[in-house]
């Protein structure tokens, strides 16, 4: 049986490495923010982890060297992580090299911030190592070199993980579930380290008395936590919110930051789910509706396009009316209203609508943007589209070839920063200037871009395992590769016309839609679809449809024919070896990643035998992790009883440890012997006992210390409390020895206070 004390020796040696890993697992849980699931990588992270802080554990107990310690973690971490995600234990050989490859190349191909949420098994690749790297980084910080608030580092690398893939404001973000567990978990890590620091003084003098806790470091503790979870609820950012705590009632500005990440994804996975309906309330449009948009994507970053940040005043509520954005108002069709639904499955924090809203009705936490006349909710995740219903009044715009080549100086009236771009490879510029050479006016400049995407036959509309969005990918998107899909094609216009000084920006929303007999409009999954819109002095933003014909677009009426280009639109062209064309309109499917070749490094036998060996080579640390107590205590043994009374006092004391018998290891050496007099049940022993006590206490409190040995004292003594000790308990002590997994008490003779007590029986 296990005293108290030895509990208070293991319970401490346990508490911070396991309250350490607790942490890091809350956070990394965070990384299900972008992926599908979090068992497939979780579940491997904690199988490793737990082996990684078990070996630090049982090393530490055993008195291991730190640096053994750390090098016994990083090896077993490594060949545990390899087992998990390649199913090989040597990621440093050639077999091993070539499986890591491997699965790093799918993970590559799978892991896309544009395509979220990320299939977690197919990007577990990337995320189990980065995984376990941050429980063993977090051990070494927290527990080998005794820093654990600087373990707070590496909570805070795991949560800029989600937060550079899906933004502050993005898809999911950190959950306040998650910051809370882990904040919590990393406090009681805190107060388990203090416990242990100040447990190293030794006997608290006043260890009889009730204890009071301390309540101070636990409320500031609470109290810190508290603070960071509810600020940003008061907070223009809607990054963190709580439930009925967000920042839409409030009457200040709503500052918005790139929260589309998840709408590339779903322009990619599409599917025959009914995400919107329009049901017209009066009478049928004369055309049918089209182009539903559900947000602009106004400012490229160099690396991506973004909604850029919308200062939204707080009474640009859902429930308003707009005016045309041209003065003619015979350019806009027949206003049609619409009474709009959106399916529960639709998550948007956007509210579709078409691109000429004249009256919209939405009522909840939305409000609009002035120049973009984009509907966002203001709550975030938290408040969606899903099951929402709104009506809209809309209009289409139908401006003829004339007016528009008749458009003035392009930016005129547009709003500012339509134009904005990052430095770019000066090519592409050229590309433009290129591509529109001979045309003077903006639109005829425009339909010159459009024409060279959907009718040259340069371009191939196909999906790209890999795609980019930054100025390198675009270049080689427009003189070299060709190929692509909707929004590549809708973000490479959008560019180009910037790069005229033509105001560009990119629409994401649905295609038309399908009527069913009740009259009732709906856009699938499936008709999701970026195009770029292009703004026009007294007229507004002007739709364009760069994608080819393949993907079931139509050119609009207004630039058909503009530049002599024929109406009937010719047959795409075929794709080149090594490309797939999308099977039906507008829904590419993804491609195969191109794996390396794994070399042959042998039959299937030999890596059965690698994994095996792999196997054996845990069993075999596993093993020697179970006899090393065992084999401590032996030599501890035979290195007391060759000593002083002091040694063979301790000797005594391990083995009362051992056998479970009572032994505080605090008290006086007469009080010690007092307990253990019970258990002896012969004459013999017990003066054997009496002789070691009494050397014991002229070892300690003697002018002069006696070195005498008590070594056969010890002996006879400990073989008479063994045969005493029934069968389980002699078992144990032979197997697993508790003494060697306690935290042995300050020796006697070494501490000031005992040469004080010397010192003043001398004088």
């Amino acid at each position: 049986m296990m005293t108290s004390s030895d509990v208070r020796g293991v319970v401490p040696a346990m508490a911070v490495p396991v309250t350490c890993f607790v942490t890091v697992l809350f956070a990394l849980s965070s990384w299900g923010s972008f992926t599908n699931t979090r068992f497939p990588y979780l579940g491997p992270i904690l199988v490793a982890g737990l082996l990684v802080v078990g070996t630090g554990i049982s090393a530490r107990l055993l008195r291991v060297h730190g640096a053994v310690v750390v090098l016994l973690q990083l090896l077993l971490g490594t060949i545990a992580t390899s087992l998990l995600v390649v199913q090989h234990p040597f990621p440093v050989t050639a077999g091993g090299r070539a499986r890591v490859s491997a699965a790093m190349t799918e993970a590559y191909a799978a892991f896309n911030p544009f395509d979220l949420p990320m299939s977690a098994p197919e990007v577990a690749a990337y995320l189990v190592p980065g995984g376990v790297a941050a429980v063993f980084l977090a051990d070494v910080l927290a527990v080998s070199l005794r820093r654990p608030p600087m373990m707070g580092l590496v909570v805070l690398g795991v949560f800029t993980v989600p937060f550079s893939i899906i933004g502050a404001g993005g898809w999911g973000g950190v959950s306040w579930v998650v910051f809370v567990l882990t904040a919590t978990a990393f406090l009681v890590m805190l107060r388990f380290d203090r416990a242990q620091q100040l447990g190293r003084w030794g006997r608290r003098l006043d260890e009889d008395l009730p204890v009071v806790p301390a309540a101070g470091p636990a409320v500031i503790g609470v109290s810190a936590v508290a603070i960071a979870l509810l600020t940003p609820a008061w907070m223009p950012s809607p990054s963190i919110t709580l439930p009925g705590l967000g920042p839409g009632d409030g009457s200040g500005q709503l500052r918005v930051i790139n929260p589309t990440v998840g709408l590339y994804g779903d322009l990619r996975r599409q599917s025959d789910e009914v995400m919107v309906t329009a049901t017209p309330v009066y009478d049928q449009p004369v055309s049918s509706p089209s182009y539903l948009r559900i947000l602009t994507l106004t400012k490229f970053t160099g690396t991506e396009w973004t909604p850029g940040n919308r200062d939204v005043p707080s009474d640009q509520t859902g429930v308003a009316s707009f005016d045309p954005p041209m003065s003619d108002e015979t350019l806009l069709g027949e206003p049609t209203t619409y009474q709009m639904r959106a399916s529960d499955k639709f998550e948007s924090t956007w509210l579709p609508v078409f691109t000429h809203p004249l009256e919209i009705t939405a009522r909840g936490p939305w409000r609009y943007d002035e120049d973009t006349l984009d509907f966002m909710s203001t709550e975030g995740r938290d408040h969606t589209v899903a099951g929402e219903s709104w009506r809209m009044t809309a209009a289409p715009v139908e401006p003829s070839q004339a007016r528009l080549l008749a458009a003035g100086e392009p930016g005129i009236g547009a709003p500012t920063g339509m134009t904005d771009l990052p430095l770019l490879p000066e090519k592409i510029e050229e590309i433009a200037l290129e591509r529109t050479a001979g045309q003077d006016r903006p639109f005829a400049k425009a339909v010159a871009l459009q024409n060279w995407f959907r009718h040259s036959g340069e371009f191939v509309y196909s999906l790209e395992r890999d795609v980019g969005t930054d100025g390198a990918a675009l270049l080689e998107f427009l003189t070299t590769n060709k190929v692509g899909y909707c929004q590549q094609y809708a973000t490479a216009m959008a560019v180009l016309a910037r790069e005229l000084d033509i105001p560009a920006r990119v629409a994401v929303g649905f295609l038309d839609g399908d009527q069913d007999e009740d009259g009732v409009w709906r856009f699938r999954g499936r008709d999701l679809h970026a195009w770029p819109e292009l703004w026009f002095e007294d007229i507004g933003w002007v739709r364009f449809e760069p994608t080819p014909a393949a993907a079931d677009t139509r050119e609009p009426g207004y630039t058909a024919g503009a530049l002599g280009n024929a109406r009937n639109e010719p047959e795409a062209p075929a794709p080149s070896a090594g490309t797939s064309v999308a099977p039906v309109p507008n829904r590419p499917q993804r491609e195969e990643p191109d794996l390396p070749e794994v070399a042959d490094t042998g039959t299937e036998e030999s890596n059965a035998g690698a994994i095996w060996t792999g196997l054996g080579i845990v069993a075999l640390l596993g093993a020697v992790a179970l006899a090393a107590p065992a084999v401590i205590r032996r030599r501890r043994r035979k290195s007391r009883l060759a000593g002083d009374a002091e040694a063979g006092w301790t000797e005594l004391g391990d083995t009362a440890i051992d056998l479970g018998l009572p032994w505080t290891g605090t008290r006086s050496p007469r009080e010690e012997a007092t307990s253990l007099a019970p258990h002896l049940q012969s004459r013999e022993p017990m003066l054997a006992l009496q002789r070691i006590v009494a050397a014991v206490e002229r070892n300690r409190y003697a002018e002069h210390r006696d070195t005498a040995a008590v070594g056969d004292d010890v002996r006879l003594v400990s073989v008479a409390l063994r045969a005493q000790a029934d069968r389980r308990a002699r078992r144990r002590a032979r197997l697993w020895p508790a003494s060697v997994f306690r935290r042995p008490a300050a020796s006697a003779t070494d501490g000031p206070a005992v040469r004080s007590e010397r010192e003043l029986i001398s004088s």
